[in-house]
C-alpha cells in the first residue's frame, strides 16, 4: 500500500523518459561486499535498455546518443525514483544510483532527490549516489558543492571508477565521499602488469587512508586473491555475482580465493618512496583546486562575525512593602525551580488609605500599560497578517498564470510537433519523386547513350539527357537536405525547443523570477507575523510571572513573612537590591537567567539578509574557542524604528542583552536575525552566566538563486 501510494505521489515527475522511442529501460542490480564478512553493503542499481527485438543493451551502448539533450537528467530521475520505490518495499536494505553528470550546476537534481525523500518517507542514508572520477573532474568546483548537499540530505557518495589519473588524493580528500570505487584497470594491473604493481598498491593504500575501498570488477579468484593482498575492504564483479534483474541481499557464504600469486618481491622502502612521492605531486597539482574550492564556500556562505550570545530573562519584583530579611541571591549562582531567593519582612502599619490607593492606582497604572502595549502589538499582528493574506493571494495568482502559461506552452509544442511531423512527410514525399523523377532522367540517360553508339542520336541529344539526369540528382540532394532540416525541427519541437522562439517562451523566465521574489516577500511577512506573536506572548507571559501587588497590609504589630522564589531552573543574572533595604511593591529585585533558551543574535544589512537561507544549518563558533554548534535561523526581522525606541520596546523585555547596531551599517535598511541553539549542560559550569554576551562567529549558507 505504501509503495502504490508513493508511486501515485510522483506520477506527475517520475513517468519513465519518451527520449528512447522504442522498447523499454530496465533496471539491473549487482550487490557489494564487505571483503570480511561477505555482507552487502548495498546493491548498486544498473540501467539497461531492451529493444523491441528482446536484445539487451549496455548504458555505453544508448547514452551517448543521447547526451545532447535534457534527457540525461530525466533517466536520473526516473532511475532515482524507482529505486526509491524498491527500498519502500525494503525498508532495512541500501540502494546505489549512478549518475549521469546533467543537473549540477543548477541544483535541479538536489530539488528532486529531496522531494523523493520527503514523499516516500525512506531513510536518506538507504541510497547513495555514485559520481565517476571523469565527471567530476570536469567540473571539480560545482561537483564538490553538489556533493555537499546530497551529504546534507543524509544520503551518501560514491566516487566511482576511480583510477588516479584524473584526481589527486587531496581533491578526493575534499570531496569526503563514504566509498571509493576502484576502477577495473586499477584492479587488473595488479594482476597483469607485475612492473606497476608497486605503484598500484600504493594508490589503493593512499585511497583507503582516506576512506573505504571497493574493488570493481573481480572477475576470478586470482584477482581475489590480490585485492585481499592489498586490505580492500569491500568487493564487486562477476566472480562473486553478476548483474542480475533483481537485487541480491543475501550475504556470500565464504569469500575464500582458490589460487595465489606469488609473493612480492619489491621492499616495503620503495613503496613508501614511491607513495610519498605520488603525494607531494598531488598537493602541487590539488594547489589550484583548493583555491577554487575556497572562492566557492566563500561564494555560497555568508559569516558574521559580530553576533552574540543571548538568553530569556525574566525579573523579580518585590510583592509588598517591607524589609528585606534575607537575601540569598547573587550574580552567577545556579538556583532551581521554587528555590527562596529572598524573604520580604511585611510589617503591619496602621491603616492607611492614601497609601492603599496609591498602590491600587499603582497596579491598575501597570495593568493598563501592559494591555495598552498588547493592544498596540495585537492591532500590528492584524496589520501584518492581512498584509501576509494579501501577498499570498498574490503568490497563488502568480503560480496559477505560470500553470496556464505551461498549459500553452504545451498546447504550443503539441501544435509545433503535429505541423512538424507534417512537414516531415511532405519533404519525405518530395524526396520519393526526386529519386523517381532522378532514376526516370537516369534510364533516359542510358537509352540515349546506347542509341548514340548506334548512330541512331545525336551526341547533343546524349548529353542534353544526361543533364537532365545530373540535375535530377541534384534535386534529390536538394530534397533529402529539406528532409533533414525537417526531421531536426521535428525533434526539437519534441524536445520542447520552440523553433518560432514564440512569446510563451521567453514569458516563463520572467514570471518564475516575479514568483522566487514574491515567495521572499511571504516568507518575510510570515516571519514578522510569528516574530510578533512570539514577542506578544513573552510579554504576557512577564506580566503573568510578575508577583501579584497585595491591597492589603498586615494589621499594626503582625509580623509577616513573604518569600521570593526562582520560576524556573537557571542562573540569577543580576542583583538589584541587598539584605536589610527597603523596598516598596513592584520594585524588581533580581533577574534570573533561562539556560536551556539561548540563541544568537545580531544585526546585518536588509540586503545581506535577503541572502541567507533560513532552511539551512547554520554554523556557530565561539571565539576564543575551537568549539562550535550548530544552529536553525529562528527570526529574519526588519528593523524599522531608531536603535533607541527599538531597544525600550516591551518587546525587548525578556532577553538578556539588547543587540547594537554595528556604527558602519547605521543609516541602512537594517534586519535582526536570531539563530537558536541547543542548549548545551557544560556551558553553565564553562562559562558564567551560560556564555550570554559572548561573541561569535556565524557562518550562514546562501540562498542558491540570489
Amino acid at each position: 500500500m505504501l509503495l502504490e501510494q508513493s508511486r501515485a505521489k510522483r506520477a506527475a515527475i517520475s513517468n519513465q523518459p519518451d527520449a528512447i522511442d522504442t522498447g523499454e529501460l530496465e533496471l539491473w542490480f549487482q550487490p557489494v561486499y564487505h571483503g570480511k564478512t561477505g555482507a552487502v553493503l548495498h546493491n548498486e542499481v544498473l540501467l539497461r535498455w531492451r529493444d523491441e527485438e528482446g536484445n539487451l543493451h549496455l548504458p555505453q551502448d544508448f547514452l551517448p546518443s543521447l547526451s545532447s539533450s535534457k534527457t540525461l537528467q530525466q533517466i536520473d530521475q526516473f532511475v532515482i525514483c524507482q529505486a526509491a520505490d524498491l527500498l519502500v518495499q525494503y525498508p532495512d536494505q541500501y540502494l546505489s544510483v549512478n549518475l549521469s553528470g546533467e543537473g549540477w550546476n543548477d541544483f535541479s537534481l538536489i530539488k528532486y532527490v529531496q522531494t523523493v525523500l520527503d514523499e516516500s518517507e525512506i531513510n536518506p542514508n538507504q541510497l547513495s549516489f555514485e559520481l565517476t572520477e571523469t565527471a567530476i573532474a570536469n567540473d571539480f568546483t560545482a561537483a564538490w558543492a553538489f556533493i555537499r548537499e546530497l551529504k546534507n540530505l543524509g544520503c551518501s557518495v560514491v566516487l566511482d571508477d576511480f583510477t588516479s589519473q584524473y584526481l589527486t588524493l587531496f581533491q578526493c580528500q575534499q570531496l569526503d565521499v563514504d566509498l571509493v570505487k576502484a576502477d577495473g584497470q586499477l584492479i587488473q594491473q595488479l594482476k597483469t602488469d607485475p612492473g606497476s604493481r608497486v605503484l598500484t598498491r600504493a594508490i589503493l593504500e593512499g585511497v583507503q587512508s582516506l576512506t573505504k575501498v571497493a574493488a570493481k570488477f573481480v572477475s576470478d579468484a586470482v584477482t581475489l586473491s590480490l585485492i585481499e593482498e592489498v586490505g580492500l575492504q569491500y568487493l564487486q564483479g562477476y566472480h562473486l555475482s553478476p548483474p542480475s534483474p533483481t537485487p541480491d541481499w543475501s550475504n556470500l557464504a565464504t569469500l575464500q580465493p582458490e589460487l595465489t600469486l606469488p609473493e612480492d618481491t619489491n621492499k616495503p622502502a620503495l613503496a613508501w618512496r614511491l607513495l610519498k612521492g605520488a603525494g607531494i605531486i598531488s598537493l602541487a597539482l590539488a594547489a589550484a583546486a583548493v583555491g577554487t574550492s575556497s572562492i566557492w564556500y566563500r561564494m555560497t556562505h555568508i559569516t558574521v562575525d559580530q553576533a552574540t550570545i543571548n538568553g530569556r530573562i525574566v525579573r523579580l519584583q518585590a510583592p509588598a512593602n517591607g524589609n528585606l530579611e534575607a537575601f540569598y541571591a547573587k550574580p552567577g549562582l545556579e538556583v532551581n525551580s521554587g528555590q527562596v531567593l529572598a524573604r520580604l519582612n511585611i510589617q503591619g502599619e496602621p491603616e492607611d488609605e492614601q497609601a492603599k490607593l496609591r498602590l491600587v492606582n499603582s497596579e491598575q497604572k501597570e495593568r493598563i500599560r501592559t494591555q495598552l502595549e498588547n493592544s498596540r502589538l495585537q492591532g500590528e499582528v492584524q496589520i501584518k497578517e492581512a498584509q501576509l493574506t494579501a501577498e499570498r493571494q498574490t503568490l497563488a495568482a502568480l503560480k496559477n498564470q505560470l500553470q496556464n502559461l505551461n498549459r500553452q506552452n504545451y498546447a504550443v509544442q503539441q501544435v509545433n510537433v503535429q505541423l512538424a511531423s507534417e512537414a516531415v512527410s511532405q519533404e519525405q514525399a518530395a524526396v520519393g519523386a526526386a529519386q523517381a523523377q532522378a532514376t526516370a532522367a537516369r534510364a533516359d540517360y542510358e537509352r540515349y547513350k546506347m542509341l548514340a553508339a548506334e548512330g541512331a542520336v545525336s551526341r547533343q541529344q546524349m548529353e542534353k539527357a544526361q543533364s537532365d539526369w545530373q540535375s535530377a540528382e541534384a534535386e534529390v540532394k536538394q530534397a533529402q537536405s529539406a528532409l533533414r532540416s525537417r526531421v531536426t525541427s521535428l525533434q526539437a519541437s519534441k524536445n520542447g525547443i520552440d523553433p518560432d522562439n514564440n512569446d510563451l517562451s521567453s514569458q516563463r523566465p520572467r514570471l518564475e523570477q516575479t514568483i522566487q521574489a514574491q515567495e521572499a516577500t511571504v516568507k518575510t511577512l510570515e516571519a514578522q507575523v510569528a516574530s510578533i506573536k512570539q514577542h506578544v506572548n513573552q510579554a504576557l507571559a512577564l506580566y503573568t510571572n510578575r508577583p501579584l501587588v497585595s491591597t492589603t497590609t498586615p494589621a499594626k504589630g503582625d509580623r509577616q513573612i513573604q518569600e521570593v522564589s526562582a520560576p524556573f531552573s537557571g542562573i540569577v543574572y543580576n542583583t538589584e537590591r541587598e539584605q536589610g533595604e527597603q523596598v516598596a511593591q513592584a520594585e524588581p529585585l533580581l533577574t534570573v537567567l533561562d539556560c536551556n533558551e539561548l540563541w544568537v543574535e545580531t544585526v546585518v544589512s536588509a540586503e545581506v539578509a535577503n541572502k541567507i537561507d533560513s532552511q539551512k544549518p547554520v554554523r556557530v563558533h565561539f571565539s576564543n574557542s575551537s568549539e562550535s554548534v550548530t544552529g536553525e535561523v529562528e527570526l529574519i526581522q526588519p528593523i524599522g524604528l531608531s536603535q533607541s525606541d527599538w531597544q525600550q520596546t516591551a518587546l525587548r523585555q525578556t532577553q538578556a542583552l539588547p543587540s547594537s547596531i554595528p556604527v558602519k551599517l547605521q543609516g541602512q535598511p537594517l534586519a535582526l536575525v536570531v539563530v537558536s541553539i541547543p542548549p548545551n549542560p557544560q556551558q553553565a559550569k564553562s562559562r558564567r552566566f551560560c556564555g550570554v554576551g559572548q561573541t561569535t562567529e556565524v557562518t550562514f549558507q546562501k540562498q542558491l538563486n540570489r
